[in-house]
């Protein structure tokens, strides 16, 4: 069945990779990705062991008893960690995933694998001499610190050899119509591994298509093999939609989208008052401790930063400074955490305007158009499209005027459109990247934009940084550069705003 295509000014549904395997037939369902992922981790953690354990006595030169203390060694570990990993919930919550990428729950599973550590060791220190020529804790240090690194890699491979696999997507149907259902709609376009089957409702809005009613949602996700059903807004009663939802009976997979979601973020928790679920959406404050943490990684990044990225920097404003005259940097106030005025700092992209562009200039609105871009320099556009262009800004994160993940930093005249509970994304500092360029950047909505930037304040925790700048390069790469930014604004005309 061909990918619904959403009205207005949605974009039709991308065409997929898939996330599990067919069986003979059409749209049939086969083994769960996150299956695949439990299995990896499990082979990858016993491989690991294996090599450390027996190599340790080798290395040692104690190789009398190799055997037996390798397989204590071995199977003390592995299932300590096996049990860790599902005591942290690791694969539960794998297995709710849409679409699992090798960035959800890495938190987790690291905190599991430093877990099994501590408890291995904190074993030999009881055990003492008894345990501690089987269980040597340098050999369960090195182990277990190679596991930090190793099961993340081996969960990529799955990954990846699922995307590349000619295996069908996790297939979804969308139960409501309308705006919130087109934006789930269009998130959902943007991941390769998911296929949207169509939409299902009583009282379609505007005359969207749909390809049925509620209450033949349970033969529409038979016949067409669906994985999991979206709640995303419906003018049907609650009693109507809970009732189909409860006819599924547990063959499909259902997600819904919070009533007061613009207010919850990523991080928005799920509590039990005696049987009724509660969605926890303002974690408050965030402690001092933690704020001086983050500002402790934004120094220590943005040194390594400039240091690792000096051999493409110099380059770079090298050839800025030979394509066109003009100085190499580009500079521009932008209002930063409590309003405070900054100067950003970015590579120049443009050309200097010529004195009849300057007499054209049009004063620039919030948020405007692009215009002038025929002016971007063919240097320009590359440092654009590989983000090149915004490295200066780790001056500006090492000065304290912005963090290397925060909501995006607006110039002045854009900032007025700001307000109510918008207004808190200036609780914070401005980011290099954020939360709004890994979820769409210039494809979203002003109104998204604004939402999300709510989000990351209210949601905000150091993992949720830390995925965000995992995230990043991966977006740069699937075009949020300079092809996006050409069609935002890009004007450095006095008055006009300055560039993008």
């Amino acid at each position: 069945m061909t990918a619904p295509t959403v009205t207005g000014t949605e974009q039709p549904v991308a065409e997929p990779l898939a996330w599990t395997t067919p069986r003979r037939g059409t749209a049939r369902r086969g083994r769960p990705v996150w299956r695949s992922v439990a299995t990896s981790d499990a082979l990858t953690s016993l491989v690991v062991l294996v090599v450390v354990g027996f190599a340790a006595p080798w290395l040692r030169g104690s190789v009398d008893g190799v055997l037996r203390s390798g397989v204590v060694f071995v199977a003390s570990s592995w299932l300590l960690l096996q049990l860790t990993l599902r005591a942290r919930g690791v694969y539960g919550r794998a297995r709710r995933r849409m679409a699992p990428t090798v960035f959800d729950d890495l938190a987790t599973l690291e905190t599991a694998v430093v877990l099994a550590a501590i408890v291995l060791l904190a074993l030999v220190a009881v055990a003492g001499h008894v345990a501690r020529p089987l269980l040597p804790p340098p050999t369960v240090l090195v182990a277990f610190g190679a596991l930090v690194v190793v099961l993340p890699l081996g969960r990529a491979a799955v990954l990846t050899g699922f995307r590349l696999s000619a295996v069908r997507p996790s297939r979804v149907v969308v139960l409501g119509t309308g705006t919130v259902a087109a934006d789930v709609v269009r998130r959902m376009s943007r991941n390769r591994h998911v296929e949207v089957v169509g939409f299902v409702d009583d009282d379609p809005v505007e005359d969207q298509p749909v390809m049925g009613g509620l209450a033949e949602l349970p033969g529409i996700c038979e016949r067409e093999a669906v994985d999991r059903v979206v709640v995303a807004f419906s003018r049907a009663h609650p009693a109507t939609v809970g009732a189909v939802l409860g006819s599924l009976g547990g063959r499909v997979a259902v997600d819904v989208v919070p009533r007061y979601f613009e207010l919850t973020g990523g991080a928005a928790e799920l509590d039990d008052l005696d049987g009724i679920a509660l969605v926890a959406m303002d974690k408050g404050e965030p402690a001092p401790e933690a704020l001086r943490v983050k500002r402790v990684l934004d120094v220590v990044g943005a040194l390594c930063a400039i240091v690792l990225s000096s051999v493409v920097l110099l380059p770079a404003a090298l050839a800025v400074r030979l394509s066109s005259p003009g100085p190499v940097l580009f500079r521009q106030t932008r209002l930063g955490q409590h309003r405070a005025p900054f100067q950003i700092l970015k590579l120049r992209t443009m050309r200097e305007p010529d004195p009849s562009e300057r007499r054209a200039a049009t004063p620039r609105t919030p948020l405007s158009g692009a215009f002038d871009t025929h002016r971007i320099t063919a240097v320009g556009r590359v440092l654009r499209r590989t983000g090149i262009d915004e490295l200066p800004q780790l001056v500006n994160v090492l000065r304290g005027e912005m963090s290397l993940v925060g909501p995006r930093p607006f110039v002045p005249e854009e900032c007025a459109i700001f307000g109510g509970v918008a207004d808190r994304r200036f609780t914070a500092r401005p980011g290099m990247t954020g939360l709004w360029q890994v979820s769409g950047q210039h494809d979203l909505r002003l109104d998204e934009l604004r939402r999300l930037d709510v989000h990351y304040v209210t949601a905000w925790s150091l993992g949720a940084d830390l995925r965000i700048l995992a995230r990043t390069p991966a977006r740069l790469i699937r075009g949020g550069g300079g092809a996006a930014r050409e069609e935002v604004g890009a004007s450095e005309l006095p008055g006009a705003g300055g560039e993008r």
